[in-house]
């Protein structure tokens, strides 16, 4: 009963050492419980580590292996002696006759011969032809009496092309065409841009697309004029063909697949009188 008494009294002491209201108490007791557990656990567990390290279960043993070689006397045979073996005669090596093949001498070519020659090409029309966009008036309005008259601006243009070289046919019945200078025959056999038929019922033109556009707007446009009577009443056809390089053949102008046609027509004149009433004073 004392020694239990004993350990309620002290167990009683520490909680209330903890737990006192001054602060000082309640940190002095704390620090002493946990340098008591530090030393307790320090004391121990070098203790334990040891007799873990010592003991018998994690001890291995390695038995001792012996260096002693039995040699089994009844299974160690001789040698077997080695059998001569006979040295095979060598085959001759069979003839061969080749025959004698000349060599033609090496021929050195000259500079002049190494260079190659580029086939030069006529112009022609692509076989697969462009469509063209084309701005061309479909009628041109004139006075009755009128035998000539300037075309308005035109335009047009490649879809998708493989060369932008065109040549343009104008051809008409009964009606010529001035191109470039007015009044003087331009014909043009030489150059990028070349001219056929200047002042006749059948023009060619051929070039860039802009250089021909150029040409034919240029000077006030095309000028027109009825060989024998009024101009009204009569047409002009354009045909645009993409060809490979600048030319003027009239032949070339079937392989065309963009046209237009521009019909000449008369403006409508009428001649009225109007009746009226005037009061004179």
């Amino acid at each position: 009963m004392f020694l239990r008494e004993l350990m309620e009294r002290m167990k009683y002491r520490a909680l209330e050492s903890f737990n006192s209201e001054k602060r000082v108490h309640k940190v002095i007791s704390r620090a002493v419980a946990l340098a008591c557990a530090a030393a307790v656990v320090t004391t121990i567990a070098p203790t334990l580590a040891d007799e873990l390290a010592t003991s018998p279960e994690m001890i291995q043993q390695v038995e001792p292996v012996s260096n002693e070689v039995i040699v089994d006397s009844e299974t160690v045979t001789a040698p077997e002696t080695e059998t001569e073996t006979a040295t095979p005669e060598p085959t001759p090596e069979p003839v061969i006759f080749r025959p004698r093949i000349a060599s033609a001498p090496v021929q050195i070519l000259a500079e002049g011969d190494e260079t190659q020659t580029v086939e030069d090409l006529p112009p022609a029309p692509l076989e697969i032809q462009p469509r063209f966009t084309l701005k061309i008036p479909a009628t041109a309005a004139v006075d009755p009496r009128a035998t000539s008259l300037f075309f308005p601006y035109i335009y047009a243009s490649q879809d998708s092309a493989e060369t932008d070289f065109t040549m343009v046919c104008i051809r008409s019945q009964g009606i010529s065409f001035d191109i470039k200078n007015k009044r003087a025959a331009d014909d043009q056999s030489e150059g990028n841009l070349l001219v056929s038929g200047d002042l006749s019922s059948r023009a060619l033109v051929s070039g860039t697309t802009n250089q021909v556009l150029n040409l034919l707007n240029s000077n006030s446009g095309i000028f027109a004029y009825s060989t024998g009577g009024a101009i009204p009443g009569r047409g002009v056809t354009f045909e645009f063909v993409a060809v490979t390089k600048p030319v003027v053949d009239p032949n070339f102008c079937a392989a065309a697949r963009s046209g237009a046609v521009t019909t000449v027509r008369a403006l409508a004149l009428e001649l009225s009188t109007v009746k009226g009433s005037g009061r004179l004073k």
